[in-house]
Formats: C-alpha cells, structure tokens, sequence
C-alpha cells in the first residue's frame, strides 16, 4: 500500500450490480464529496457523503464493464467493473 494512500476501495474488481466499499485508512473521510470517471475522463456518478463516516458503500448499477476512477478530494483510486 502506498503511505500516502488514504482511501482503500474493496473490492478492486466489482461485479455489476454489486456493491464497493470505500473506506479511510485516517479513521473518517476528509471529505465529503466523490465522482466516479470512465477511462475517458468523463464523470458517469457524483455524490457526497455524510461527515464522520468510517466507510460507505455504493451499489453498482448502471455502469458498464471497464476501468473507473474513484476521486475523493485530492485521492483517487482504479476500480474495474467486470
């Protein structure tokens, strides 16, 4: 894991239809605010989150097989849809 890492999303490989989870490596969210962008840059979800959250899910629907971006803040993190 890279020390400057502070979001951790499982799993990595998600199904359709199935559920990410993110959480923090710092104990609660920095921030509130989270897009999800398609290989092309494009942002396909955009939501925010409530304060002190230790994790949150989301469910996976509506986005086609391929490589995704999780940006939160300053932090992103790859995800691939499967």
């Amino acid at each position: 894991m890279n020390k400057n890492q502070l979001l951790i999303l499982s799993p990595t490989h998600v199904q359709q239809n199935d559920v990410l989870t993110i959480h923090t490596t710092t104990g609660v969210f920095r921030d509130t605010g989270y897009m999800i962008k398609n290989e092309s840059g494009n942002i396909i979800r955009k939501g925010s989150i409530a304060c002190n959250l230790l994790e949150f899910k989301l469910r996976i629907v509506g986005i086609k097989s391929g490589v995704y971006k999780f940006i939160m803040g300053d932090q992103q993190e790859i995800f691939q849809v499967v």
